[in-house]
């Protein structure tokens, strides 16, 4: 069941750390309760803030009772937080809500007006201040559901999923480094992002090819979109800084396959069946004159035949190859009976195809009847595709 209302997380700083110290309210030791957190724990020792955007999507208003944050508790890697009494809860919004901490890290945030609805694209932002990240490198699923109304206006919970957040160890530079699909379609490209640190220089490597993307990354957030690709591919990420004087280095890799690959080899064995042609289709051909055009996905090879009985009228049939970068080809054959009769004059011809081609195919002839046929060999997946006029 879908939610009435869409939800984005995101975190300041965008890469969290686990705290360091010994103690899990983040506070410098020796410090008394009453004295809050020093300067350098606020940005060294685990503390991060959580924003929750709610918005509605449309295309109608939507009455929203209540929208729960859950933050999972405790000192364990799939936990965020062992402190949620340290978390200070708001609400940015004109619309007039609050949130409350129940909690055990879960938070309620409800309309000050009962019955209040978010408009088509209205949003409440949901903050979360001084979270301290506890010592345990892990990844913690933040939980969010809501009571909202459905399409007949009937409030119903819901619940939206959790959100996965890593928490890196202190010295990370680098994390969360992914892409949004595993396994794309031969020409297609992958958006990867990851989380990281203001300061060192990124560089993202791929077959032969590196480029910075410092300029790729807002507010600790570094997002990349690939050229197409042809056959799977590694990705790495290098972080490279200096610390103490002596440069530091830290990378993380992803890789992504490519369904149907293209493949540049030097030798090849193979322990099974293997198929030189793909599906075979037919084109063109038939009893009447006609131009027809294609384009060739694939490389392969067009066989085909022409046949009159007519004495005095020949049938041709010309294929016509246009090769990327290079002058069109020809390729015809011809069938006529100087006799009359019914002896077997047909005529056949063998054309190659490279990939990228433009393929036209005429056929006609100047009187009587013919019989013409082709046929498409791929060398590997794809159609000879039709060109439309």
């Amino acid at each position: 069941m879908t939610t009435a209302l869409s939800y984005t997380v995101h975190t300041s700083p965008a890469l969290l750390h686990v705290r360091t110290d010994d103690r899990p309210d983040g506070r410098p030791h020796g410090s008394r309760p009453d004295e809050g957190p020093s300067p350098d724990a606020l940005s060294h020792d685990g503390r991060a803030t959580v924003r929750i955007a709610a918005t509605n999507p449309g295309p109608g208003t939507v009455l929203c009772d209540t929208i729960t944050i859950t933050l999972p508790v405790g000192e364990e890697p799939h936990a965020l937080t062992a402190t949620p009494e340290t978390i200070t809860a708001g609400v940015s919004d004109t619309t007039g809500w609050h949130a409350e901490h129940h909690g055990d890290g879960v938070f309620r945030v409800r309309p000050t007006e009962p019955g209040t609805e978010l408009k088509p694209g209205e949003r409440i932002v949901i903050t979360l201040t001084d979270v301290v990240v506890n010592a345990a490198v892990g990844t913690a699923a933040l939980g969010i559901s809501e009571t909202a109304g459905d399409a007949a206006g009937v409030l119903r919970e819901r619940a939206a999923g959790d959100r996965k957040l890593a928490k890196a160890p202190a010295e990370a530079m680098l994390e969360d480094f992914r892409p949004d699909r595993t396994i794309v379609p031969n020409g297609e490209t992958v958006t990867l992002t990851w989380k990281c640190v203001d300061g060192p220089d990124y560089e993202l490597f791929y077959g032969d090819q590196r480029e910075t993307v410092n300029d790729k990354i807002v507010d600790g957030n570094g997002e990349w979109t690939s050229p197409p690709l042809r056959t799977a591919t590694a990705f790495m990420i290098l972080a490279t800084t200096e610390k103490d004087g002596a440069p530091v280095t830290y990378g993380l890799t992803t890789a992504v396959t490519v369904d149907v690959p293209d493949l540049e080899v030097g030798s090849l064995d193979a322990n099974g069946v293997v198929r030189l042609f793909g599906q075979a289709q037919e084109v063109a051909g038939g009893t009447g004159s006609g131009t027809w055009r294609y384009a060739a996905d694939t490389d392969g090879v067009i066989t085909g035949y022409i046949k009159t009985n007519q004495s005095g009228a020949p049938a041709t049939l010309n294929v016509f190859v246009t090769p990327p970068g290079l002058r069109q080809q020809k390729f015809a054959a011809q069938s006529w009976e100087a006799r009359g009769g019914t002896d077997n004059q047909e005529a056949s011809l063998l054309v190659p195809v490279p990939q990228g081609s433009t393929v036209s195919v005429v056929q006609k002839a100047d009187g009587g009847a013919f019989t013409a046929a082709l046929t498409w060999f791929p060398f590997g997946t794809g159609p000879l595709r039709v060109i439309e006029e």
